[in-house]
């Protein structure tokens, strides 16, 4: 039998005059859709497949190789270079010239309002755009229930 059905054919076709075809054309459908189903389920199969080859032929072996060269190559300079590196040690003083003691008190409570406050702008730069993206789907998901209940009422209609 020829699984293969021109558009010309479906036109042809369409005019069913007794029940003995509508039949056969139902039976018909369901075995196009039953190979529609099967072959789209055998390219996905087939396209992760062509996709993991060439992820790790074409991407990940590429780059594993670049990174592991540029740390030989780290390695093999470094090793020329090791000198030996000198600390230097400073103190701090907490104390003005004459033996008085700092204040910090004050100083400390302003700086630590402004890390407070720059921590707080950090994190909402984070936190505006997930929850514009969460608004967004929610808006979206809400427009395409709109659109089905406009579909499902047209076709009452």
């Amino acid at each position: 039998m020829n699984t293969t059905v021109k558009k010309s054919d479906m036109i042809r076709e369409s005019k069913i005059k007794t029940l003995g075809e509508l039949q056969r054309r139902k039976k018909q459908v369901r075995m196009e859709t039953e190979l529609a189903k099967r072959e789209f389920a055998h390219s996905i199969g087939t396209t992760r497949g062509n996709a993991t080859n060439f992820l790790v032929k074409k991407v990940a072996a590429p780059a594993g190789g670049a990174v592991v060269g540029l740390m030989l190559l780290n390695s093999i300079l470094s090793s020329s270079n090791k000198k030996q590196q000198v600390i230097k040690e400073t103190k701090v003083i907490h104390e003005y010239p004459d033996g008085t003691p700092y204040k910090e008190g004050r100083s400390r409570s302003k700086r630590s309002r402004l890390k407070t406050f720059t921590g707080l702008v950090g994190s909402l730069r984070v936190v505006i755009p997930v929850l514009q993206a969460v608004i967004g789907a929610f808006q979206t998901h809400k427009a395409k229930e709109a659109a089905q209940r406009a579909n499902a009422s047209a076709r009452r209609s």
